[in-house]
């Protein structure tokens, strides 16, 4: 049985879940691939058997990735899993990945989820959620692998009527903020000697080489290119949009890790105490660059 894992990482939350759901399946797979959303052949998914993706939950399934699982060739008779990692709740994540795969003929077959640590420029730092995933989440993500690979054998020889019924998941109503847009100040960038924001833009909708300049291109404002801009050539106008995006974490996301905190899924790893959402992220690393990109990421 031939199976792949793709993934959307961007600060690496993501990444070590794959990773190690990777490690999970591969010794029970005949071949068992791993590969980032960019860089994924989509046209040689048909020669995989089981197919799992994942992505952080940005209010749902990100922009980017609903278009890549959009321009899937058909793929009836294929299986899925799909894994996602966040800094509060799963939202409409499941519910909208689950239909998009099952337009393009695959059945899904598991659906798991994780805390991450968050680096939202608005958000407080530290972040309720941060020190996830740890080693039991990876552990749980390795069991996981291991669950899904099993459970994939088993269908080939058993047939999809063992496939496991997911609950109804109705799509919990959209609260998203319009996010101010970040702005690009050619006299500050050192272009071509940096080329970080081309490089790690999810869309790839950054081009400093061309004439005029191609910024922002169907922007998903994650705000990364302003993060690791190492000289400040990207501005964003934070301080406009923080009172919103501040009252929304604390009477949104606060409420919704308490609840699961309440209910044992949530495991506290920064004090309670530690957490000040007048203290946005932005503020605290208020040089540049925000954020540093490691081998992690």
């Amino acid at each position: 049985m031939k199976s792949i894992i793709i993934y959307f990482s961007l600060t690496g939350n993501t990444k070590k879940i794959a990773q190690t759901i990777h490690k999970g399946m591969n010794p029970f797979m005949g071949q068992c691939d791993i590969a980032t959303l960019k860089h994924v052949d989509a046209s040689s998914l048909h020669n995989y058997d089981l197919i799992g993706i994942g992505s952080p939950v940005w209010g749902d399934v990100p922009q980017h990735v609903k278009h890549f699982i959009s321009a899937l060739p058909d793929l009836q008779g294929k299986y899925a899993f799909a894994f996602s990692t966040h800094g509060a709740r799963g939202g409409r994540f499941f519910p909208v990945i689950l239909k998009l795969l099952r337009k393009k003929g695959l059945k899904v077959i598991g659906i798991r989820d994780w805390y991450g640590s968050v680096c939202i420029p608005m958000h407080p730092k530290p972040y309720p959620t941060d020190g996830h995933p740890d080693a039991i989440d990876l552990k749980e993500a390795r069991f996981f692998g291991k669950e899904m690979a099993r459970l994939g054998l088993r269908i080939e020889t058993e047939g999809p009527g063992i496939i496991p019924d997911f609950p109804k998941m109705p799509l919990p109503p959209t609260t998203r903020l319009r996010r101010p847009r970040p702005k690009f100040d050619r006299r500050k960038c050192i272009h071509p000697a940096c080329t970080l924001c081309m490089e790690h833009c999810p869309v790839n909708g950054i081009d400093l080489a061309m004439n005029p300049v191609i910024f922002g291109k169907n922007c998903l404002t994650c705000y990364f290119c302003e993060m690791i801009c190492p000289v400040g050539a990207r501005a964003v106008d934070y301080d406009s949009f923080v009172k919103k995006s501040r009252q929304r974490g604390k009477s949104i996301y606060t409420k919704a890790l308490e609840n699961a905190e309440a209910e044992g899924i949530f495991r506290r790893l920064t004090p309670i105490e530690d957490i000040h959402w007048n203290i946005p992220y932005y503020k605290v690393f208020n040089k540049h660059p925000r954020y540093i990109i490691s081998d992690k990421d």
